[in-house]
């Protein structure tokens, strides 16, 4: 594949990724920044959605990185 139709398909791919990783950080961090849950199973959510944010994050920099 020539490199303008690969940097092309990888620009959205890593703009969708990166800001699904991002909301999914925020999220969490507004979540246990709340100081009037003292739930665990709250606290395990927010903590979740912070392990799926950055796993997406490591797959975006993984897609970015090998199709440098």
């Amino acid at each position: 594949m020539s490199d303008s139709v690969m940097a092309v398909l990888l620009l959205p791919l890593v703009a969708v990724g990166s800001t699904t990783a991002l909301a999914f950080l925020a999220t969490s961090a507004l979540r246990l920044s709340s100081a009037d849950r003292t739930d665990p199973s709250d606290e395990a959510r927010s903590l979740t959605l912070a392990l799926y944010g950055c796993v997406v994050a490591l797959a975006t920099l993984m897609v970015f990185v090998s199709c440098l």
